[in-house]
């Protein structure tokens, strides 16, 4: 579904490009959640997304593959 994607990209496009950044989630079709914490470790093509978190293997991510962003809510202060 094409316009799926473009939608998908342009969302986590946007989210990247926020300021102040603000954390989110990559749900997948599988059931997979990944939390997205530094937008500078993400790596965006037409097709997929990488990301390299600073703990752990990088994860490779196909766009069509992707079924919900979510973004964390960010926390009053104490």
């Amino acid at each position: 579904m094409p316009g799926h994607d473009e939608t998908t990209l342009d969302t986590i496009k946007s989210l990247t490009n926020s300021e102040p950044f603000v954390s989110f989630r990559v749900i997948m079709t599988s059931g997979d959640r990944y939390l997205i914490e530094d937008p500078n470790a993400l790596a965006i093509t037409a097709s997929q997304l990488h990301y390299y978190p600073r703990t752990g293997m990088g994860i490779h991510m196909r766009v069509n593959q992707v079924a919900a962003v979510e973004v964390e809510h960010q926390k009053p202060a104490a």
